[in-house]
């Protein structure tokens, strides 16, 4: 009766009243998304880093007047985190099922501080490439904590809020590369790029003070039995409700219960089994979203500026305008959210992209011309636009809810994987395509990635189910029942329904 109790009481709670309720909630949500901060500093760096002056004066090759740094270099320097990642994923969702998120992020924290070193002191990009990769243990651990976390402190109410935020840290990350590359690019010496890597270390230390007061997950508390300092917690992240946190914590552990009856295990190989492998496809899916909708082209925005002909002033200018679009957009997709869903705003955001990435094809085509550049460069802006407002927010949102909560850290690390995966694939093409001295496609790169848009669209229409105002125990019922995903948000799930 408690858990029902608690479960009515979440389905009746509104954004609003949450946000005054949850204080604690959100202030530690916040918190520990900010990780995700540093990763997409990094993406913005590493992608546009070879199109500083200096950075291709000392390791590029004369092409047509310009020096250009090789193919091959190019796409190692974007290959190297998604090593360290790949792996930093298997370890930190293992870490943070056995041991908490809380004190697997402090570690990884700790981690961070000293890979900085090794790029900041790189004098060849052989050290460059090491030093990526060590990095990318921490960013692997970074990308599945921050969702797993805010979908596990958050009421139902804000946990589309919450996890969207984490988009936003992306693209604060993101913005921040930006102007730092924006404020070096006429420098001339080895500072060029030494800068950048530098202001990393303006992130680790004060979060680790943070993080050694925040809150463990209560739902980690529930999965190992320690009920009693699960209740403590919600105190915490719930300090003005009036629902008695023992209610709470009896929903949990029976939607922990049901959880254990539908699949006993709790390890990588439980996330292939039974109804868990929809649940994993589906999240694998959606984070692989970002490589195969033409996302890359906007991440390499500044980069794609400078081949397509603008000037590096405009082009670096232009790279700041990008993302900082992007980071507005991400605001607007909070309401989006709440009205339309999370379905609906995928096969939107796709559908705009099958349009924009036709039309950047087509300029590719014409008579070359700095209009024409500006032209493909609006685009590329559009397409940030259209991520930060649907596509985006909604991959942090879908693969928390895609997972069961006693495998969602392993989950959300497979799928971040077969992100990682699919970036091998995709940077190795996208460095060639907008290579003047390889494929030399650059703006043609759209015809590419718009047929894979139309695949990725047939395969969420009839794949991805809507989790909107769904309470975790009812999506663990409606995975169980095998509920088709175009039915999950009209099927009603009784109270007591427990499967």
């Amino acid at each position: 009766l408690e858990a029902i109790t608690a479960e009515r009481a979440e389905h009746k709670l509104g954004v609003l009243a949450a946000m005054r309720v949850y204080k604690g909630a959100i202030f530690w949500s916040i918190v520990v998304s900010m990780c995700v901060v540093m990763e997409g500093y990094d993406q913005a760096l590493v992608g546009n880093l070879v199109a500083l002056p200096a950075f291709r004066l000392r390791y590029g090759k004369e092409a047509n007047g310009n020096y250009q740094v090789p193919a091959s270099w190019q796409t190692a320097l974007l290959q190297a985190p998604i090593i360290g990642s790949f792996f930093g994923v298997l370890v930190s969702g293992w870490s943070a099922n056995r041991f908490g998120y809380k004190r697997t992020l402090i570690t990884l924290q700790c981690l961070m501080t000293g890979a900085i070193f090794i790029t900041f002191f790189s004098n060849s990009l052989g050290m460059l490439f090491a030093g990526q990769v060590v990095s990318g243990f921490p960013w692997g651990g970074f990308s599945i904590i921050g969702p797993a976390y805010a979908s596990e402190v958050a009421p139902l109410a804000l946990r589309a809020t919450l996890t969207i935020y984490i988009q936003m840290c992306w693209c604060i990350g993101q913005l921040i590369a930006s102007g730092v590359l924006y404020g070096v690019k006429d420098m001339t010496s080895i500072w060029a790029y030494r800068i950048p890597f530098a202001v990393q270390w303006a992130w680790p230390a004060p979060l680790i003070v943070l993080l050694c007061f925040a809150p463990e997950s209560p739902w980690w508390y529930v999965r190992n039995g320690r009920l009693d300092e699960a209740e403590a917690v919600i105190k915490r992240l719930a300090g003005q409700s009036t629902q008695p946190p023992s209610d709470v914590v009896a929903y949990m552990v029976r939607t922990n219960e049901i959880e254990i009856a539908i699949t006993s295990g709790a390890s990588y190989w439980d996330c292939f089994k039974g109804v868990e492998l929809r649940r994993t496809l589906i999240a694998c899916l959606t984070y692989m979203l970002a490589n195969l909708t033409g996302l890359l082209l906007s991440n390499l925005g500044t980069y794609f500026f400078t081949v397509a002909g603008l000037p590096t002033n405009k082009a670096y200018a232009l790279g700041i305008g990008n993302t900082s679009i992007q980071l507005v957009a991400v605001i607007g997709s909070w309401f989006l959210a709440e009205r339309f869903g999370r379905r609906a705003l995928v096969l939107w955001g796709i559908g705009h992209n099958v349009i924009i990435l036709l039309v950047l094809g087509i300029l590719g085509c014409v008579p070359q011309s700095e209009n024409v550049a500006w032209a493909q460069g609006t685009l590329v802006i559009l397409l940030a636009l259209q991520w930060g407002l649907t596509l985006g927010p909604m991959m942090y949102t879908i693969i928390a809810e895609a997972s069961s909560v006693r495998l969602r850290a392993k989950t959300i690390g497979l799928s971040r994987d077969a992100y990682y995966l699919c970036c091998v694939v995709t940077f190795f093409i996208n460095s060639y395509m907008l290579n003047p001295t390889a494929w030399n496609l650059i703006a043609k790169a759209g015809f590419v990635y718009c047929g894979t848009c139309i695949g990725i669209w047939i395969l969420a229409y009839y794949g991805l189910p809507e989790s909107k105002g769904r309470t975790y125990r009812e999506l663990d019922i409606l995975y169980h029942r095998g509920v088709p995903a175009r039915k999950f948000a009209t099927t009603k799930i009784d109270d007591d329904a427990n499967e």
